[in-house]
This record gives structure tokens, sequence and C-alpha cells, in this order.
């Protein structure tokens, strides 16, 4: 499945995020966002969706397997490439993340991952987008799962493994080895949002910052992902989810700090629930939300 450039010479992807499907029988705030997800892929034809973790409550859910293999059915009914990061909600009791990716298989759908690393069960991989005749890369997406919680007594929440950041700036180098150039417009995806995030609330360009308890809840470890990434020069933008009331653009030193807009309508948050539109072009990267009662009005406003 090769990724490339729409007839308007660019990449749409919609990002959906905390999704945060509960058991069965289906509760209404689940109905609700299931008809999210369709319209999302209905609506905002789009070239790609990634799922930026929490697609599931599965602490105490039985039989969560089985709903999350319902869940991907959903995302069977349409055209469109999926990607999937795991969060800190979907491997917390009947099974693994090893064992989720296995369910995967089901999607008929999914991207072609790249260079998959897996460290302590999570993995990272990469996506490749590529121009209007599919000859040039133009971008690379790199995924990578953020755990769930702190291993030690350090925060609440995991950190990205110093090997996913070594796994980062080898595979940089890579496609830098590659392609004779180094991709001056490629991104990162990831659930738990990085301790950068902290900082760029000082510096937000557009959007809303409301989390009332962390107002980032990032981990408090750093292990320099950020800091590889401004180092590479390769990546301009780093999408997370996590913290539902919050969906600003931040700048970091030139790197585009990003949450996605919480999607899903079983779990806490006063944002309106919706998604991220992110287009990839040759210029550079631009990104809004959209609410899901924008979502027809968005794609007459570009069109």
């Amino acid at each position: 499945m090769k990724l490339q450039y729409n007839q308007q010479n660019e990449f749409k992807i919609v990002q959906l995020t905390d999704l945060h499907i509960g058991s069965q029988p289906h509760h209404e705030d689940d109905l609700k966002t299931f008809e999210l997800i369709e319209r999302a892929f209905q609506d905002l034809k789009p070239d790609l969706v990634i799922f930026t973790g929490d697609l599931m409550w599965s602490d105490g859910v039985p039989h969560s397997d089985k709903i999350f293999v319902e869940l991907l059915e959903r995302f069977n009914k349409f055209d469109v490439p999926v990607a999937i990061t795991y969060g800190n909600h979907d491997a917390e009791d009947e099974f693994s993340r090893g064992e989720i990716r296995e369910l995967e298989k089901v999607l008929k759908n999914h991207v072609d991952k790249k260079n998959s690393f897996i460290v302590e069960d999570r993995e990272c991989y990469t996506i490749e987008i590529f121009d209007q005749t599919g000859s040039q890369l133009e971008h690379v997406l790199y995924i990578v799962d953020s755990g769930a919680d702190a291993p030690l007594p350090v925060g609440i929440y995991e950190w990205v493994h110093p090997e996913q950041v070594s796994w980062y700036r080898n595979t940089a180098l890579l496609y830098q080895d590659k392609t004779k150039q180094t991709l001056s417009h490629n991104a990162i995806f990831t659930h738990i949002p990085i301790p950068e995030y902290r900082e760029v609330t000082q510096s937000i360009i557009s959007g809303e910052c409301n989390e009332t308890n962390d107002t980032i809840s990032a981990p408090y470890i750093n292990t320099g992902l950020f800091a590889n990434a401004y180092i590479s020069g390769d990546v301009k933008a780093i999408f997370a989810g996590h913290d539902h009331d919050n969906n600003f653009v931040g700048d970091h030193f030139g790197i585009k700090l990003v949450y996605g807009q919480v999607s899903g309508y079983q779990c806490y948050g006063d944002l309106e629930r919706g998604a991220r539109i992110i287009n990839f072009s040759p210029v550079g990267i631009e990104t809004h939300t959209v609410t899901e009662s924008q979502f027809v009005h968005d794609i007459n406003k570009q069109h």
C-alpha cells in the first residue's frame, strides 16, 4: 500500500484520539463515538486516518478483545488506510500490546509498517508518503508507542524508552542516507505528550489548554526524543492525545507540539468531540481541529 499525494498535491491525515470504547451492550456515548468515526471517514475525505491511542477501555471490561475487533471491523467499511498506536488504557487487563497488534490483522487497509521496532512490547514504525507519481519520498511519519504507567516511582505516566529514541535517530539517518538529503517536513505521532509540552504552554499558537489536574500529563523523565528530533532537523511537528481538554498547537524551537481533538464521548472532557486535520504538502505541514458538527462545513471550505 503506497501512500501518495492526492489530486490537490497534498496528503490529508485525520487524527482521531481517545475513543475510549467501553463494554457491551454499548453505552449511548459509544454509539455517538461510532457515528463520529464514520462521519470522519466519510465527510473529511482523508488519505490516511491515524488513531493515537486509548481506542478503548480495557481495565475490567470483559471480552475486550472482541470489542476491539468489532471496532476494527467498523474501520473496514471504508477504503481508507489506517494506522494505530496505543495509549495507557488499551492493554490494562485481559491482554498485552503484542496480542492487540495481532488483532490488527483484521484491518483490510492497514498501513504498510516500515522499520518496525519493538521494545518491552511497544512498537515503533514509520509510514512513508510519496509524491503524486509515487516515485519520490516526501514525508516520513514516525509512530511511537508511548506506553502506559510509569515503571518507577517518578510521576504517573511512562516515558519514551531510550531505545525508542535511538531507533528514531538511527531511522532518520537511514532515510537521510537513502534519499541523500534531510527530509524537512516529517512528523511524530504518539499518545502521551513528551515533557516539552509543558514548556510550550508559554507559546501556544492556537487552540485551548484547559486541563485542570496536571495541565500537561507528560512523564517526569525526559529521554531526549525532542532533542534528537531538533538535532536531526527532519521533524517539524509532534502529535499526541491523552489530555482530553487540551487541543492546542504550540511552537517549541521551530517544532510544532500539537494535541489532537478528543474523539470519544465516553470519557471526561469539556471540549467538543471531533478530529484534527493535518495536511502535508511540499511546502510544509498545516493543521487545524474540526468538531463533528463542522465536518461537512470544513470540506466545503477547503474545496
